[in-house]
Order: C-alpha cells, then structure tokens, then sequence
C-alpha cells in the first residue's frame, strides 16, 4: 500500500491497519509515520473522514471495553443460546412415496400453527400430528404444501385414501367451519407458495447452555481491579524505624579470633 495516500487508507484493508496499530498502542505520531504523514495530516484526515476517526476510536477504545466485558462475562459465566436455522426436506414422505416430491419442515410447520396444533378435522390438540393428503397420492395427489394438513393418527388412519369432503361429512364431529377453514387454508399456502415465501430459512431448534465460571478468568480480573486485596504476594508494610543490631559489636580483635577458631 503507497503511503500518504488518503484513498488507499479509507479501504477496508487501509481501515483495518490503522485500528490494529492503535489496538497495538501505537502513538497517533507513530500511527502517522506508518501512513506515510506527519501527525497534523493524521488530525485532518480524522476531522474529514470518519471512517478514520472510528478506526482509531475502535483501536484505542472500543476494543478495550469489548476485552474487557469479555473477561468479566467469562468470569462471572453466562447464559449462552445457539440458535439453528435450517430448511430439511421431508426426506421420510419422500423415500415412501418414490421421490414424488418433498415438504420442508417450514411448510409443515406453517401448516400446524395455521390449525392451532388441532386436527383439522376432529378439532383435538395434537402432540404428534401426521400427515394427510387432501387427495390421495393413489389418486393423483401431490406430495406438495397445498395438498398436505395436519391431523391425529385416528383420522388419518379412517379417512385413509376416501375423498376428503364425503368422508368427513360421515363423521360424528363434522364441523363446515373447520372445512371452510381447509379450504381457505389451500388458498392461502398457494398463494404463499407462489410468491417465493416457502423456501427461506427458519429456526429449527434453539439450544441453551449455560456455561459456568472461569476460575482463571475471575482470578485475572480481581488481581487486576483489587491488586492490593487480590494479588499473590501481599507487602506488609511497618510503621516506625527499623533498627539493625551487630552481634560481634564489642568484641576484641583476639576474642572474634577465638570466636572463629583462630586463637
């Protein structure tokens, strides 16, 4: 990168520089050496364009609080949650009915909340709802979002490949508003399905995990925020003159010779 160049340093590779050597303690003199200009052409580069000025900022400032929050929630511990977005294919419909066609888990999961987690046919909640086709793949039916609702494993085991309208108007629990509610629930996946809305991704699943605190972390933090409380070796300080004695003070020459085995 030429130096002295104020447009080669307002790239994100030029930007990304700067930040380092501030994040690296380098002095705005020294910073301006490093471009390739004196420390009053840094000033006016910082006044005119704020991409520098945040760079530096980011360097100087911003880093140290982010390694500093960092720590503190790395010894105190935290509460993690991973979230997880995907689009899986009903590979189980597929495999059964040779390939004929596929059903994400958004499209199946738009289909039970459009129910309420109900059967659409008897109206019960359901823990485990299955799969029923409008028309029977037996009879042409697609394995496609606008021929599939949700339902109990009861109505979807007696209904099994008869016509949708004749067999539910056989059963006990009939109900026209639930079928005026299939049919507009068809209208309404159609419609979706047509204006591209089906295929993005979703959140599957979300994981929390809680994870503890980091002893090494929380030592690191208290010697550095309580050093006189935290550190390793405490200085006791004493108050008063300190006075030292010499315990051959007094002795005579032959007598520190005997002393020492010389005499």
């Amino acid at each position: 990168m030429a130096k002295g160049k104020y447009k080669e340093w307002l790239e994100p590779d030029g930007l990304l520089l700067i930040s380092a050597w501030a994040r690296d303690g380098l002095t705005d003199e020294q910073i301006a050496h490093n471009m390739g200009v004196n420390v009053r052409t840094l000033y006016e580069y910082k006044n005119k364009y704020p991409q520098i000025s945040q760079s530096l900022k980011k360097g100087k400032e911003v880093v140290d609080y982010e390694v500093e929050n960092a720590l503190l929630k790395r010894a105190m511990g935290y509460i993690s949650t991973e979230v997880i977005k995907e689009r899986l294919t009903d590979t189980g419909q597929k495999k059964r009915h040779n390939g004929e066609g596929e059903l994400t888990e958004r499209e199946w999961d738009i289909a039970i909340k459009y129910f309420d987690n109900k059967c659409c046919y008897c109206g019960e909640y359901m823990d485990e709802p299955t799969k029923d086709h409008i028309l029977a793949l037996k009879k042409g039916g697609q394995l496609s979002p606008d021929n599939i609702i949700p339902c109990c494993r009861t109505c979807n085991s007696s209904k099994n490949d008869r016509n949708l309208e004749e067999w539910y108007k056989e059963q006990s629990f009939f109900d026209r508003r639930r079928l005026l509610k299939i049919y507009d629930y068809v209208k309404f996946i159609s419609k979706l399905s047509k204006m591209g809305d089906m295929g993005e991704l979703v959140v599957t699943k979300e994981i929390t995990k809680e994870v503890p605190p980091d002893t090494t972390a929380l030592i690191f933090w208290l010697k550095n925020r309580q050093p006189q409380k935290w550190r390793d070796k405490q200085q006791v300080e004493m108050s008063g003159e300190l006075k030292h004695t010499n315990p051959f003070e007094g002795l005579t020459t032959n007598e520190l010779k005997k002393l020492v085995g010389d005499g």
